[in-house]
């Protein structure tokens, strides 16, 4: 840990984030929701970079800072948490008029126990972050609005450039890796250039506090190197409304003024106020009375960061113990019935995939003798445009309501199969985080 280092107090509002331009280059392979935690993660630790390697954040807070309020995934954390663990940071120093180069992971310790989740960063990286010689400001209330990993991955490193209004060029290898384009689909440019720059810069001058444009430059008739000018985006006023700090109301607490006079960092008293904001204030009320009789030896911020981490009881009522249970009974039981609910949904679903694969895989003969069967009833009068030949309608009404009438008398034959549920089910949210 370093030594003699007195910090110097640093404000950040709105939820503004110092953020080390080397952490911003070298993250182009993270995706959307990783990088928005590496962000979120960030932020909670600013205050105590320097004077603690391990930092804590409850989980329902990570979740809204992330904007999960209603998602309770804790496995996609878990995940995130892997992923942050195990990728490296390399910075490029020059020192001594020599290149010097190093190499760590984003986090250094994940853990998720309970309803806290606990990170820690490696000395090096944490003084690197703490005081940037540049920096770049991220707005976690602009962040939540990304859709796209890519768009907020532009976004990120083009926001350094923000006072000088471009980011001067790039060579297009690099800026295939500063984003994580590396599939190699990207290796063509106009693919690269629609699915990539297009759709990012649209993302980005729609939601956020920039606007920016792509320059290019050829060698020969091949696009080499791109560069984006920036300027402020003139809907801005539009979009503070929504970009004001989430934390405002909080910071106008009579708890949240007690904890800082008593010298608790600004973030990890608002994380305290988030997980229980009665524990909080019961351990404030506590902590002074005991001081104003001499019975705490020590610093009364120590006293109350133990109590408040411990998880101390300090006098609750009956009352607000009778209550909070009935809360959280309450919790639960809307949380089951939700997780019910997606269960049945997803289950219905994947027998409606079964059934289609059923259907596209019917042979001719079978589909003659569906037909046949589906114009002596429900299909009177309706397969007149059928052709035996093709085994296809060429009314599209006549098709559409065979089809339905289809999968009426496949889908209660279907039996559902737990392991092929579960291998689909993988599928599904793999292709979802791939899409994000």
């Amino acid at each position: 840990m370093q030594k003699n280092v007195t910090p110097s107090v640093r404000k950040l509002k709105n939820d503004q984030l110092r953020k080390h331009v080397a952490a911003i280059h070298t993250s182009g392979d993270l995706s959307l929701l990783e990088r928005k935690m590496v962000n979120v993660l960030l932020l909670n630790a600013y205050d105590d970079l320097l004077s603690r390697r391990t930092h804590t954040l409850p989980v329902d807070h990570l979740r809204a800072m992330l904007g999960w309020e209603e998602s309770n995934n804790v496995t996609l954390l878990k995940k995130i948490l892997r992923t942050l663990t195990s990728t490296p940071i390399e910075f490029n120093i020059m020192e001594d008029g020599k290149e010097t180069w190093r190499v760590m992971t984003m986090i250094s310790f994940g853990e998720i126990k309970g309803s806290i989740c606990t990170y820690r960063y490696d000395e090096y990286l944490a003084e690197r972050f703490y005081d940037p010689q540049i920096y770049a400001m991220i707005n976690l209330g602009v962040q939540r609005r990304f859709e796209g990993g890519y768009a907020l991955t532009l976004y990120e490193n083009c926001l350094r450039y923000k006072s000088v209004g471009s980011t001067g060029w790039w060579e297009l290898e690099r800026f295939k890796k500063l984003i994580g384009a590396s599939a190699s689909i990207y290796d063509e440019f106009k693919y690269l250039k629609r699915e990539v720059i297009t759709k990012s810069i649209k993302e980005i001058n729609r939601i956020s506090d920039i606007l920016i444009e792509a320059e290019y430059r050829k060698i020969g008739r091949k696009v080499s190197f791109i560069r984006f000018n920036l300027t402020e985006n003139p809907q801005k006023s539009l979009l503070e409304p929504e970009l004001l700090d989430d934390h405002a109301s909080i910071r106008e607490s009579e708890t949240f003024k007690r904890l800082r006079e008593h010298g608790i960092g600004e973030r990890l008293a608002i994380a305290w106020i988030l997980q229980d904001k009665e524990q909080a204030q019961a351990v404030v009320d506590y902590v002074e009375e005991r001081d104003k009789k001499k019975l705490i030896k020590g610093t009364t911020a120590g006293y109350i960061r133990k109590l408040i981490e411990d998880g101390a009881d300090v006098g609750k009522s009956t009352y607000e113990i009778n209550k909070e249970k009935t809360r959280k009974e309450s919790f639960d039981k809307e949380k089951c019935k939700k997780v019910d609910e997606k269960k049945l949904e997803l289950e219905a679903e994947y027998k409606r995939h079964l059934v289609t694969n059923r259907i596209q895989n019917l042979t001719m003969t079978e589909i003659i003798d569906l037909v046949e069967h589906y114009s002596i009833g429900e299909g009177r009068d309706k397969t007149k445009s059928y052709n035996p030949v093709t085994g296809k309608f060429k009314d599209a009404i006549e098709r559409v309501s065979f089809t339905g009438w289809l999968r009426s008398q496949f889908l209660p034959e279907v039996v559902m199969n737990k392991n092929e549920f579960v291998l689909w089910l993988e599928m599904k949210n793999k292709k979802a985080t791939v899409a994000s």
